[in-house]
């Protein structure tokens, strides 16, 4: 550890920033410390660590935004007050072994996260058609749409919900969509069903009409 590499307080002073591999997130203290080392450090290098503060955007009692870096991964780091035994993480870089999620472009209009796994939220903001999408390597994907004013809710069996500009909401979907509940109130002027309407019970309180109608057993004639 660093603090036996340098236990003198005199000992030289490392002010700017460095670069550092991260060997280490569990921090069994729970101080929001990452385990790095350090191989610009001579030939001491590979074998010094040091738990260094990770800094975050949100920070407080049991709380906050937490993204821990992966082992292995480059950090950049630097020492309170020159201090190589209080080390501070500033972020993660890309460094030509581990590239960008997604190639630079101009007009820089797009702002994204990627995990590991694949899961992306990214935010499209192109003058006009400002969008927020929502997905997962399988396909699953949630669309905010300002240039069609639409919400987009798709599974990977391709059945999509869609909230339309015109306050419809519209409903694909590639199998039986079914409703449970203990009770069912819908409230319209008019319900339009194609093809077949089968039920267990029908009651209705004003009258059926139909131009096609088969007298039987329990029918008014």
């Amino acid at each position: 550890m660093i603090a036996d590499f340098r236990p003198d307080g005199d000992a030289l002073r490392y002010f700017g920033v460095y670069p550092a591999l991260v060997t280490d997130i569990v921090d069994p203290d729970r101080l929001g410390r990452i385990e790095v080392r350090l191989p610009w450090l001579g030939a001491d290098g590979d074998t010094v660590r040091a738990w260094a503060t990770l800094l975050s955007p949100y920070a407080d009692d049991d709380q906050g935004f937490e993204a821990l870096p992966a082992v292995g991964t480059q950090v950049v780091i630097a020492f309170e007050a020159g201090d190589l035994r209080r080390p501070y993480i500033l972020g993660s870089a890309w460094n030509g072994r581990e590239s960008m999620p997604e190639a630079p472009a101009a007009p820089n209009n797009k702002r994204l996260i990627r995990t590991r796994s694949g899961s992306l939220l990214e935010f499209d903001d192109t003058e006009g058609a400002a969008k927020v999408t929502l997905s997962l390597r399988s396909g699953h994907q949630l669309v905010l749409d300002d240039a069609s004013s639409e919400v987009r809710l798709t599974h990977a069996n391709g059945s999509i919900v869609t909230f339309t500009a015109g306050g419809q909401i519209e409903i694909q979907a590639n199998a039986t969509v079914e409703v449970t509940a203990s009770a069912l109130n819908v409230h319209a002027p008019t319900a339009t069903f194609d093809g077949l309407i089968n039920c267990t019970t029908l009651i209705a309180s004003a009258g059926v009409v139909s131009p096609s109608y088969t007298p039987g057993a329990g029918n008014i004639w």
